[in-house]
């Protein structure tokens, strides 16, 4: 996947190692991560495949290496967009840690849960000020993708807020039998 997004980025202009992750960071990032420390390997192995080349620039008086997209790396690019899809795989590491919740106490899983629900305010903090310039840089494609990213934001915190307030009412309720049992 990275070694497609690297491509997909290279398809709007040629960039920097530093260009190409802080694009990711204002788009792809929701949905497919990268450190550097997972960046550059991957752009020396396209480098070495002829995908993509790469040229020393030098921006505000530094040495910069640019890489940009090979014929051979836009033909690659766009037979993997144009490829049949593979099945649809959701990993989320929350959604397998409440599967496995009847091992640890509700209260403990109600923190972590708290927690879970801060981050994903924070991602719709970030989508949302995003949101604020995509008019300007973006195509109706990418404003697609925002908009998923905006709706699914919306949907996990609509669902965790949910089950917070039934593991909470749950206690509640065994706080009140446990005081009618002991009248």
């Amino acid at each position: 996947m990275l070694e497609n997004i690297i491509l997909g980025c290279l398809t709007f202009r040629d960039m920097s190692g530093y260009e190409i992750k802080k694009m990711m960071s204002y788009s792809t990032s929701f949905f497919s991560n990268v450190s550097y420390g997972g960046l550059y390997p991957t752009l020396k192995k396209l480098e070495t495949n002829q995908l993509v080349e790469s040229r020393e620039d030098i921006r505000k008086g530094r040495y910069q290496k640019v890489y940009s997209l090979t014929d051979q790396g836009r033909t690659q690019f766009l037979e993997w967009l144009e490829a049949p899809l593979k099945p649809l795989s959701i990993k989320y590491d929350m959604l397998v840690r409440i599967f496995f919740a009847h091992n640890i106490p509700r209260e403990k899983l109600i923190s972590i849960l708290e927690e879970h629900l801060e981050q994903i305010r924070d991602n719709g903090e970030r989508l949302l000020e995003i949101s604020k310039g995509v008019g300007k840089t973006s195509d109706k494609y990418q404003a697609y993708t925002l908009r998923y990213g905006l709706e699914f934001n919306t949907f996990l915190t609509n669902w965790h807020e949910n089950l917070l307030a039934e593991l909470k009412q749950e206690g509640s309720d065994e706080n009140t039998t446990a005081d009618v049992d002991r009248s």
